[in-house]
């Protein structure tokens, strides 16, 4: 993108903490591991009609994507039931409780469930920061609408904070999971405003979260970033709001994540690709943090593609994961006790 198409489309304001994150352009297997993804023509499962779409996520589901209790011996897990129906695992490496805990919502548009590697991998978080992992699988948008994925959360966190002090959990969450924990600040808020008491936590790690695109600004800078994205094309994040409102009356600002209410929100790392579509929000969500009054900071990673910051199993992407880990434990060590 040319230095003036990139000040028209992704605009930031000048107090704005926007830093470079950790890319792998010089290493030569993540350059092939993009060509194979482009090549594997991903993007396309996205593309079509909400019917189309859904039609192709089902299929996927039904392959893997679905909800297996851990076997193995490399951790402690325990199956909390939310909702009396939907499971949320709680990953311990030791067999006793630890006194930091991480909130860790997996992605997939909303329509595609967990997969295989995400225990995997919220088992190297946990190893990683000497936090328990806390891992939702929400309800998908097949059935039901966002909001009803974000009340799971809730009462995720809700069961969380008997174990632990506010400050002491941590939000992690890529893509739509990213989306999620940053709409379930906004509902935190709503709830609160209506006589509730539910505290924030201590710190929020969104990676490569979208929104729904309203401004014109969005609108340009999406459609321009789909050329170079080999994930995530700008066609779905129009399809993703009927989706999403599964024929239900959905308050714009839970569609519109980058536009919700980010008052009292704890201090914010946001990590994107500056190769992906979802880049475009970017601008919206640091605007959005400022008037809420609220720290946020925007790392970037030059020319990589959408969630690579906890991708560490893709060559070149490690150091965006180990930069997050250590905000993790940094954010642990200042809140020890």
């Amino acid at each position: 993108m040319k230095r003036e198409e990139k000040k028209r489309f992704m605009k930031f304001d000048k107090s704005d903490k926007v830093v470079k994150a950790p890319d792998g352009l010089n290493h030569p297997l993540y350059k092939l591991t993009k060509a194979v993804v482009k090549a594997a023509k991903i993007k396309n499962s996205l593309v079509g009609s909400k019917e189309e779409v859904l039609a192709k996520a089902a299929k996927m589901n039904a392959k893997s994507r679905h909800f297996i209790m851990p076997t193995d011996n490399k951790a402690h897990y325990t199956d909390h039931l939310i909702q009396g129906q939907y499971h949320c695992i709680e990953i311990d490496i030791e067999k006793t409780r630890r006194k930091h805990a991480i909130l860790f919502v997996f992605g997939g548009g909303m329509i595609l469930g967990s997969d295989k590697g995400d225990i995997g991998l919220s088992r190297k978080i946990a190893e990683r920061t000497g936090s328990d992992v806390w891992f939702p699988y929400y309800p998908l948008c097949h059935e039901h609408d966002m909001l009803e994925n974000v009340q799971m959360i809730l009462e995720c966190c809700e069961k969380m904070l008997t174990f632990y002090k506010p400050e002491s959990i941590v939000f992690l969450g890529f893509s739509s999971g990213g989306a999620l924990i940053l709409d379930l600040i906004t509902y935190i808020n709503e709830l609160n405003g209506s006589g509730k008491d539910i505290p924030m936590p201590g710190l929020l790690i969104p990676v490569s979260p979208g929104s729904v695109p309203v401004t014109d600004a969005e609108k340009a800078a999406i459609n321009k970033l789909d050329e170079r994205d080999i994930m995530i094309p700008a066609e779905y994040m129009y399809t993703a709001r009927e989706i999403m409102c599964h024929g239900r009356d959905i308050p714009e600002k839970y569609l519109a994540t980058a536009h919700g209410d980010f008052r009292n929100a704890p201090m914010a790392h946001f990590y994107y690709g500056s190769a992906e579509t979802l880049y475009a929000f970017a601008p919206s969500y640091a605007e959005s943090f400022r008037k809420a009054g609220a720290k946020c900071v925007i790392h970037v990673g030059k020319g990589m593609h959408h969630c690579y910051a906890i991708q560490y199993f893709i060559p070149g992407c490690k150091p965006a994961f180990d930069e997050v880990m250590g905000l993790i434990l940094y954010h642990i060590q200042k809140h020890k006790g």
